[in-house]
């Protein structure tokens, strides 16, 4: 499959590395020359220089033969309009970044006028990521399926922690609570954990669990979800300005501050309600200041060193709960090193549901049955695991066959980790099988999946 990029910049550099790596053909356009070299040294994809909604550039790229086009240059107009071309020209799909909150309402028009057949926007999708990670002190990343009752989550393990030492057979009795172990990345090594494995200290552990259920391991693990009364943001770019609107729709006390006098009157205008301050957030006296009684920070300037200052303060100020856009992964080991574990890249979280369209637009590009593909992806552990909801279609070859059968054997690394069946969830067993109809949560450690066909060992065939 073919996917053409217009925009080389930040979102379309972390954009290309994710779909080489998915393996589909690349092309990307940009105007900077040098933003294109950049790319194509660094990507086995191919590069053009000029405007990417030129019908003729367009063409020269290949246009005809591509299934898909994505547009993130850093102007939305100009990602429409390349959209718009481009499905005059024949592409089949369009995805346009779109970041201004103008066009939040104005969907359908895009949709049914322009050609646009996806709309995401990196700082709205990095804004709901900083507002989850600021809800617990710890390294958690929690994701929510089957209507908000499943629950996959990853938790690093601390030598202090009840599972440091605990093997797989007395993770349930130690937690209290019916949890399934998906994966484990020890050092950078992730393995799915078999009933000898044990946890150790260092681990960072991916689990699934059912509704409460969830919420009693992390209790029993210390690690308890706070409600928010205030929070600091500095920065009031883009993803600040959504960042403040998040907050407050649920209920929190907000104080913007930023050195732009524009940036803090827009701000103000759209949201009366946020306490918005003009001044540097790194300024120790008024960062003092501020942090006296709140509960969390984020740091999101357009500076990293900006954002990694300001992160440290917080946390030498005794404040647990900060997030921060860091771009430079250098940047972000040092963070984390420095007991600060929450760190975003805001042209990362948005690229997951381009991901999955990709996915699927192949799954169709080679004539594959369109039951038993996936619904929902998501991604853990900095993008290392990924969780996948499947809906089992009636063709499905291995229907009610238990899964300790020889013909039901996954890949290493795969595993199901619920079923959902109507109102029923089921942390499945070997003696668990699937029905038609039901929907269930693919968990990968070390393979990409994109229909169900592909979580099977060699040699079992689903389809």
């Amino acid at each position: 499959m073919k996917v053409i990029i217009v925009g080389a910049s930040k979102v379309g550099y972390a954009l290309a590395q994710h779909i080489c790596e998915e393996g589909y053909d690349l092309v990307v356009i940009d105007r900077d020359a040098e933003c294109i070299d950049a790319i194509t040294d660094a990507f086995d994809c191919n590069g053009f220089v000029g405007n990417g909604s030129s019908p003729e550039l367009l063409k020269k790229a290949g246009i005809s033969s591509a299934t898909l086009l994505v547009a993130v240059t850093k102007d939305d107009e100009t990602n429409i309009l390349c959209c718009s071309v481009a499905k005059q020209l024949g592409v089949k799909r369009t995805i346009a970044a779109v970041r201004g909150p103008e066009y939040a309402s104005d969907k359908e028009f895009f949709f049914g006028k322009m050609g646009v057949d996806m709309l995401i926007n990196p700082y709205r999708a990095a804004a709901n990521e900083g507002n989850k990670m600021i809800r617990y002190a710890e390294t958690v990343e929690r994701e929510k399926f089957g209507d908000g009752n499943v629950h996959v989550a990853t938790v690093e393990i601390t030598e202090r922690s009840i599972l440091a030492g605990v093997s797989m057979t007395q993770v349930h009795q130690r937690l209290g609570a019916q949890v399934l172990i998906c994966a484990i990345d020890r050092r950078g090594k992730i393995f799915t954990p078999k009933g000898q494995h044990d946890i150790q200290a260092g681990d960072k552990i991916t689990f699934a669990a059912v509704g409460e259920e969830m919420d009693k391991a992390l209790v029993a693990l210390n690690i308890m979800e706070k409600i928010l009364k205030k929070a600091v943001v500095v920065g009031g770019g883009k993803l600040g300005f959504y960042l403040v609107g998040v907050l407050l729709h649920q209920g929190v006390s907000v104080t913007l501050i930023d050195m732009d006098a524009n940036r803090c009157r827009d701000i103000l205008t759209s949201y009366p309600r946020a306490n918005v301050i003009q001044g540097d957030g790194t300024d120790s006296a008024l960062m003092e200041k501020e942090l006296k009684d709140a509960d969390a920070c984020v740091a999101c300037t357009g500076k990293d060193e900006e954002n990694l200052i300001i992160s440290m303060f917080a946390k030498s100020f005794g404040l647990d709960r900060i997030a921060a856009v860091i771009d430079n992964y250098n940047y972000e080991s040092m963070l984390k090193r420095s007991g600060i574990n929450h760190v975003f890249s805001t042209q990362d979280v948005a690229l997951m549901d381009v991901i999955k369209d990709c996915r699927l637009l192949a799954s169709e590009t080679n004539n594959l049955n369109d039951n038993n593909v996936m619904k929902w992806l998501y991604t853990l552990n900095d993008g290392r695991i990924e969780a996948a909801e499947f809906e089992i279609g009636a063709d499905f070859a291995l229907l009610e066959v238990p899964f300790k059968e020889k013909s039901f054997q996954l890949k290493s690394g795969v595993l199901i980790a619920v079923i959902m069946r109507g109102e029923e969830v089921i942390v499945p067993d070997g003696n668990s099988c699937v029905k038609a109809g039901d929907r269930v949560i693919v968990v990968s450690a070390e393979h990409r999946i994109a229909r169900l066909s592909d979580i099977f060992a060699k040699g079992v065939k689903e389809s």
